[in-house]
């Protein structure tokens, strides 16, 4: 892994890497990424002053959006509400965009995934605080919520009973754990769907990627980035072990970067 460096002291390095593609393909997570989490993930939305500039970037030729979420498909297009864009729920399972519909369709990938979180949640099912999210292909277990001086506890206890199952795929997030069926389908191979989806098999000759996420389910798009992209994970420090190659402070600094590289490329 590279140094993690700050993002804003080095725009003039960024600027380069933007202007040796003639696109952008401009990938993002939500919550944490674009908007802050206040109390628990799903409370977390995107301000008007976001909105406004991820409107006006939905609109520039140079650019493609790509909002890449855990949420359901449908729960992420009504929170962020942006035209011209691409969406990706459940880590990728589902994308639609621009008429496109490219999500996995299995019923034994739906039905695993059901049978491990009922078990899961007669399990936990009277421990105060934790919140299951279900979201058909994947489910999310956050213990956020949870007394703060049990956190440690009931982490290691969910974890403990997700490791006794085969063919998923755990991630740890911010007081969460996903679970995923286990299938090369991520933040990732969305960005490779949407790349393709413009230029077929030759996309990174035309784009210059720019990712933007804050943990650990966002570092599978933060890999396959090449030297000329740019990965911004969020975190008030640099963290140490990330694929991404510069860090912003907050969201408050991607809405500033959204406004300059708007003014960039336009």
């Amino acid at each position: 892994m590279k140094k993690c460096l700050y993002l804003l002291d080095n725009l003039t390095e960024v600027e380069k890497k933007i202007r040796s593609k003639e696109k952008i393909l401009l990938g993002m997570d939500h919550d944490g990424s674009i908007a802050e989490i206040i109390t628990t993930l799903q409370e977390a939305r995107i301000t008007e002053q976001m909105r406004e500039i991820l409107t006006i970037l939905s609109k520039n030729p140079g650019i493609c959006l790509a909002f890449v979420s855990g949420r359901i498909i449908d729960e992420l297009k009504s929170i962020v509400n942006i035209d011209n864009a691409f969406y990706a729920g459940n880590h990728g399972f589902q994308i639609e965009g621009y008429g496109a519909d490219y999500t996995y369709k299995n019923k034994k990938v739906i039905e695993l995934i059901e049978k491990i979180t009922k078990e899961v949640e007669k399990n936990f099912q009277n421990i105060d605080g934790i919140v299951i999210e279900k979201k058909i292909y994947t489910t999310s277990f956050h213990f956020r919520n949870v007394p703060q001086d049990k956190q440690d506890f009931i982490r290691l206890e969910i974890l403990n009973t997700l490791n006794k199952y085969k063919n998923i795929r755990i991630v740890e997030g911010k007081k969460l754990f996903n679970i995923r069926p286990k299938i090369e389908i991520n933040k990732g191979t969305v960005i490779e769907t949407v790349g393709n989806h413009f230029y077929k098999n030759n996309w990174r000759k035309h784009f210059t990627v720019i990712f933007i996420g804050d943990d650990n389910s966002d570092e599978d798009a933060f890999k396959i980035l090449g030297d000329n992209d740019i990965g911004i994970v969020v975190n008030e420090n640099p963290p140490e072990d990330t694929y991404a190659n510069y860090y912003a402070k907050n969201v408050k600094e991607i809405e500033d970067f959204f406004r300059w590289v708007n003014k960039l490329v336009g």
